[in-house]
């Protein structure tokens, strides 16, 4: 039956893609976020809307398909800030002489040579012979790119209301009726949890487990002179562009809590990598070191779709949640506007983990 009223709570990037797609099609939506809209996880992001790496085979679908919904989204949405920089990759391996037997590019991206990265990248000192280049790759302000979410759902009718964390969910035999927070009951038709790495405490006093573990990364902030990395790149040593006030981002594997391999060790030793590599960074300098939590499922697909056991309860999380939002936000949707399964989520639902 289609839901006249949702409830999403969390209003990371997830959730607010959710509330957005839900308000515009006429669902009357609540967006409850226990501290303030992109606060968690979603601030943590390197933001990098990326197709293509390692990740499961079953989620290829739903990332095949996140350019299509950024750009629809940002026809939809003008005020929607996406840097279309591209994305060079290369691996320890191309920075010698590329071997004849190795695979080829993908459709979306293409080979380019060490004169055509050195065009792209000019103030790149350490060239590879060899790069792909995902020319329609991009990435964005995840945290401007929420906002921008909850702002189009509230102008279709969606409420938001942060500062607001939920106690538990209010439930009537085997039915969620609502979300209970300090400031009261909140009813709806559904519950759509989009709570990351809280989910699975929300669960738990209604005998659901849901595997995901919180899984950290690192995310460096770096003061360097304008222009200094013109488009997106990652190697074996790190993930580095430029953010929208002209600092540059890193994203680092998280390690330790401290020491050596903590994060402010591996910030220390991504600002010698970033002045070894490229031309003009003698004095950049670091602005911050932060630790995200990721939430990531035992098997690194989503967790998307209707819970077996509750009626009125569905569940939405995620790793790569920027790169999938605006994909999400439209199947989920669609599929509860519609009534009928989506084909694409298939592989993503809470049953398999019965």
């Amino acid at each position: 039956m289609k839901p006249s009223s949702v409830i999403v709570l969390g209003a990371g990037i997830v959730g607010a893609s959710i509330a957005y797609h839900l308000a515009r099609q006429g669902v009357q939506v609540t967006v409850l976020e226990q501290a303030s809209p992109g606060a968690g996880v979603t601030r943590h992001s390197f933001a990098w809307i990326n197709p293509h790496g390692e990740f499961p085979a079953a989620a290829r679908a739903l990332r095949a398909q996140a350019l299509a919904d950024y750009r629809r989204l940002q026809h939809e949405l003008p005020a929607l800030q996406i840097h279309w920089s591209g994305a060079l990759t290369y691996s320890a391996a191309d920075l010698q002489a590329a071997s004849a037997d190795e695979p080829t590019a993908e459709a979306s991206t293409q080979w380019l040579d060490r004169a055509r990265v050195a065009q792209l990248e000019p103030h790149l000192q350490v060239l590879p012979e060899r790069a792909r280049y995902a020319p329609g790759e991009g990435s964005l302000d995840p945290v401007a790119a929420t906002r921008t979410l909850l702002d189009a759902a509230c102008a279709h009718g969606a409420q938001v209301f942060d500062q607001t964390p939920a106690l538990g969910l209010r439930v009537e035999g085997q039915r969620v009726l609502g979300v209970v927070t300090a400031a009261g009951l909140y009813r709806a038709d559904l519950v759509l949890l989009a709570s990351g790495c809280g989910t699975p405490a929300l669960l738990a006093p209604l005998g659901i487990p849901l595997p995901v573990q919180a899984s950290p990364s690192i995310l460096i902030r770096v003061d360097a002179p304008p222009g200094l990395v013109k488009t997106l790149i990652s190697n074996s040593q790190l993930e580095i562009r430029e953010a929208a006030d002209g600092s540059l981002l890193l994203a680092e594997d998280y390690i330790a809590e401290h020491g050596a391999q903590g994060p402010q060790a591996i910030a220390q030793q991504a600002m010698a990598h970033i002045r070894q590599l490229f031309r003009g960074a003698e004095y950049i300098t670091l602005r911050s070191v932060e630790v995200g939590q990721r939430p990531m499922p035992c098997d690194q697909l989503p967790v998307i779709g209707p819970c077996t056991s509750h009626q009125g309860l569905y569940l939405a999380v995620m790793h790569a949640g920027v790169t999938l939002a605006p994909t999400v936000g439209r199947l989920i949707s669609q599929e509860l506007l519609q009534g009928q399964p989506c084909a694409e989520l298939a592989a993503c639902r809470p049953a398999r983990f019965n």
